[in-house]
């Protein structure tokens, strides 16, 4: 079994009607960029905490569809949090594990 977190970032793209979104695997051994490209956007974004909600939303649709084909499940996760003023706008972070995978490869 393998064990790791997912986290994603989002900000604003240059593009109207886009985001950009950048989604994270880490097992401890890696850092894995999963998925990043401009998506559309949801709703409107009017300030950093919607810009962390569109994080969380792509963050969990690429646990459920990319992440879930590989065989990764979702154990936990925490709330999405308070955007820091200048920071990059976070999704929750999810705890995730791979069933069947020897941990020592």
């Amino acid at each position: 079994m393998l064990f790791g977190r997912v986290e994603a970032v989002a900000i604003p793209s240059d593009d109207t009607g886009l985001v950009r979104i950048t989604v994270f695997l880490e097992t401890g051994r890696e850092i894995k960029v999963v998925r990043e490209e401009p998506l559309p956007i949801l709703k409107p974004i009017d300030g950093p905490r919607e810009l962390a909600w569109h994080a969380d939303q792509y963050a969990q649709e690429t646990i459920a569809n990319e992440l879930a084909v590989e065989g990764w499940e979702v154990i936990g996760g925490s709330d999405i949090p308070e955007p820091e003023a200048g920071a990059v706008a976070k999704s929750a972070t999810y705890a995730v594990r791979r069933v069947g995978v020897d941990s020592w490869q």
